[in-house]
């Protein structure tokens, strides 16, 4: 096997690395801003009252979009792919759940903000690969039920109009992601509550997901960041990254 040549950061003495540390200091804090500037823009969004009776089904049975919120002001779904006909949930979901799973949910709840995964699989298979991941996060199936396609996290043109991430089939086919015009895909959707009523105030889709999760954030901050091809610098691959979507990504239980 061939020794694979990986391109690391230049070597310099601690007074060179503190002037180039700053210079990056500035920037980063400029993004901050720019950051805090765009989480202001979301909060500002305005939001829509979910008129539809959507049912899932969970360990208690069957319950409606009220229930996810467990009483709490805010819910946040992660629509996690796992398709009625697969026997497991998505490598790349599983992965990213399981930074959910290990932490602490009453973070979220001490802000009276619930978090659950929802699924179009059917419950019993859901409760299957839970168990096998360790999990105790709530997760619900909405199987039998339009969450999904409203939603527009399963994509089946003879249901509903494909439409992932804000753009139609047309345009995505355009860009070349003939992989998000049909099946399951991620996304994580925002809900608020007033009373009873239920109102929609945020969605992301694709690698708006991602900045979610737990790992990849710190990796961001070291020197060879994820380790995946498409990355800059080029070069800091070292063939340990594994790209969302790869058949090489593990459950993690098989880690």
């Amino acid at each position: 096997m061939t020794k694979q040549t990986i391109a690391l950061p230049n070597i310099v003495k601690r007074n060179e690395w503190l002037v180039e540390r700053k210079k990056l200091l500035k920037k980063e804090k400029e993004f901050t801003r720019k950051r805090d500037q765009l989480n202001a823009e979301r909060r500002r969004l305005p939001m829509v009252n979910i008129g539809k009776d959507y049912e899932f089904e969970g360990p208690d049975g069957r319950m409606g979009l009220l229930d996810l919120f467990e009483g709490r002001m805010q819910l946040i779904i992660y629509h996690f792919m796992f398709d009625p006909d697969w026997e497991q949930g998505c490598r790349s979901c599983s992965a990213w759940g399981d930074h959910i799973s290990r932490g602490h949910l009453h973070h979220l709840h001490t802000r009276s903000t619930s978090f659950a995964l929802v699924s179009r699989a059917p419950f019993h298979k859901i409760q299957l690969f839970k168990k096998r991941m360790g999990w105790t996060m709530p997760w619900y199936s909405s199987y039998e039920s339009d969450f999904n396609y409203d939603f527009h996290v399963t994509q089946n043109e003879s249901v509903t109009p494909v439409t992932y991430n804000y753009r139609d089939q047309a345009t995505l086919e355009h860009l070349g992601q003939h992989y998000h015009t049909s099946g399951e895909q991620p996304g994580l959707s925002c809900f608020l509550r007033k009373d009873n009523n239920i109102y929609h105030t945020y969605s992301t889709y694709g690698r708006g997901v991602d900045a979610v999760g737990g790992a990849n954030y710190f990796l961001d901050l070291t020197a060879l960041g994820r380790q995946e091809e498409w990355e800059e610098l080029k070069g800091r691959a070292t063939g340990l990254g594994i790209q969302a979507g790869s058949d090489k990504i593990l459950n993690p239980d098989e880690y």
